[in-house]
C-alpha cells in the first residue's frame, strides 16, 4: 500500500480478502499514529513549509447530494514539513475550513519549540491561527501565488493552471526573504500522491470512508519520517532530525513500543 498499490491489486497479489485488508489498515493505521504522536515531540526547526493537499472520500464535492454524509466529498491532508530535515512535523485529514486550519496550527505548534520561521499559502485562515497558537514566538510569512493559463494553451485547452508570480507576505515577526517558499512541501505533496494510490488524480482510485483515509494517511507518515529513505539526505528524515539512528524496517514500525 505504501508503494501505490491499491487495495484490490493487493488482494489479488497477496490472495487476501479486500475486507480483512482494510481492517489490518486500520489497526497498523491507529498504531502509526501513536507512534508518530509519542515521538514526533520537542521538535526544533528552522524553517517549516505548510500545505494542503486535495483528495475526496466516495464523492466529488460537487456531486454531493442532500442528505449525504458530512464526511463525503473533498478531504485535504494539512501537512507541516521541516524543510531543512524533510520531517513532517505535523498532519491533519479534514476539510479546507478555518476549524480545521486552528487544529492543525495547534497541533503543529504542540510539536516544536523555538521561534521557527513558518510559510504557508495564502490560506487566510491560517493567520488568526498562528496568531493564537504563537503569538510573537514566531517568524510567519504566506505566499500568494497568481494562476494563469499557460502561454501557449487555446481555447478549447484543459489542464492545471501555470503559476504566473507569487507574491512573500510577511506576516509576523521578522522572516527571512530567501526563505520564503513553499516549494519542498509541494514537492512532498508529490510523495504523497505517488505513494499511497487513493491520492492519484484522474483516476477511479479514491478513499469510500474518512476512517480509512485518515488510517492510510497516518501509516504513510510514519513510514516516510522512519522508513523512506530520502533521496537528497541519503537517510530518513527522522535520523536527519535526530530521532533515530537507523532506517526502520516496516515490521518496526508496526511493533514499536509506544
Amino acid at each position: 500500500m505504501l508503494e501505490g498499490v491499491s487495495v484490490r491489486a493487493i488482494s489479488r497479489l497477496t490472495g487476501t480478502d479486500k475486507k480483512t485488508i482494510l481492517a489490518l489498515l486500520l489497526t497498523v493505521g491507529e498504531k502509526a499514529r501513536t507512534l508518530f504522536d509519542s515521538r514526533i515531540r520537542r521538535i526544533r526547526p528552522r524553517y517549516v513549509e505548510l500545505d494542503e493537499t486535495w483528495s475526496f472520500v466516495h464523492t466529488h464535492e460537487r456531486r454531493l447530494n442532500e442528505g449525504d454524509p458530512a464526511e463525503w466529498g473533498d478531504a485535504y491532508t494539512w501537512i507541516a514539513l521541516d524543510s531543512q530535515t524533510k520531517l513532517v512535523i505535523s498532519y491533519l485529514v479534514g476539510k479546507r475550513t478555518t476549524e480545521c486550519a486552528f487544529d492543525f496550527v495547534r497541533d503543529f505548534s504542540e510539536r516544536v519549540g523555538g521561534k521557527p520561521q513558518v510559510t504557508s499559502d495564502g490560506l487566510r485562515s491560517y493567520v488568526p491561527a498562528m496568531e493564537q497558537y504563537f503569538g510573537c514566538d514566531v517568524h510567519f510569512a504566506q505566499l500568494l501565488k497568481l494562476y494563469g493559463k499557460p502561454d501557449t494553451a487555446g481555447p478549447e485547452w484543459y489542464g492545471p493552471a501555470k503559476v504566473i508570480e507569487t507574491v512573500p507576505i510577511p506576516i509576523s515577526g521578522d522572516p527571512d526573504p530567501k526563505h520564503i517558499s513553499t516549494s519542498i512541501v509541494e514537492r512532498s505533496n508529490l510523495s504523497v500522491r505517488m505513494h499511497l494510490r487513493r491520492f492519484t488524480r484522474l483516476t477511479n482510485a479514491h478513499s469510500k470512508s474518512l476512517t480509512h483515509l485518515k488510517a492510510a494517511v497516518s501509516l504513510y507518515m510514519a513510514w516516510y519520517n522512519f522508513c523512506r529513505i530520502h533521496s537528497t539526505l541519503r537517510v530518513t528524515p527522522a535520523m536527519e532530525a535526530g530521532l533515530a539512528d537507523h532506517v526502520w524496517e516496516v515490521s518496526e514500525l508496526v511493533g514499536a513500543n509506544v
